[in-house]
């Protein structure tokens, strides 16, 4: 690896590790508990397999997760009517509460994020962070 590819690696993880933190007691979800509660928030009743689908991610990984997530009181799983085997998540009025909190946040971030880059550069970054994640995702892919 050349240093211009160490330099842009370096600055990536400073960028990621800046987005990732949260002021003390905010970090109540974890990694991606906004996206989960967001996935679950739009798509009531769903189970948890389509859930771990659309996150890539196994299913075993998922409901652990979704356990944590139901004891804090954010979610409630409950058995299929139709197929007992199946559990369907959805999202609680707790849960409704943290992930407006969420949003919040996201949005305060984005003001943050417009205020030091222009409109053109955002969708520059928004294209090549794409891309980049795009690539990464097939090279797990490939022989």
């Amino acid at each position: 690896m050349n240093n211009k590819e160490e330099m842009m690696l370096a600055s990536l993880d400073r960028v990621m590790r800046t987005l990732r933190r949260r002021p003390a007691g905010k970090q109540k979800l974890g990694r991606g508990g906004y996206r989960l509660l967001k996935i679950i928030s739009e798509q009531p009743n769903t189970p948890t397999r389509v859930i771990a689908d659309r996150l890539g991610m196994r299913t075993s990984s998922l409901n652990e997760r979704l356990v944590r997530m139901e004891a804090e009181g954010v979610i409630t799983r409950e058995r299929d009517e139709k197929d007992q085997r199946v559990f369907v998540v959805n999202i609680s009025p707790a849960g409704e509460a943290v992930l407006e909190a969420l949003r919040g946040e996201r949005q305060k971030m984005g003001r943050v994020i417009e205020g030091i880059l222009t409109e053109a550069e955002i969708d520059t970054l928004t294209e090549l962070a794409d891309k980049l994640s795009s690539g990464l995702k097939n090279l797990g892919e490939t022989p």
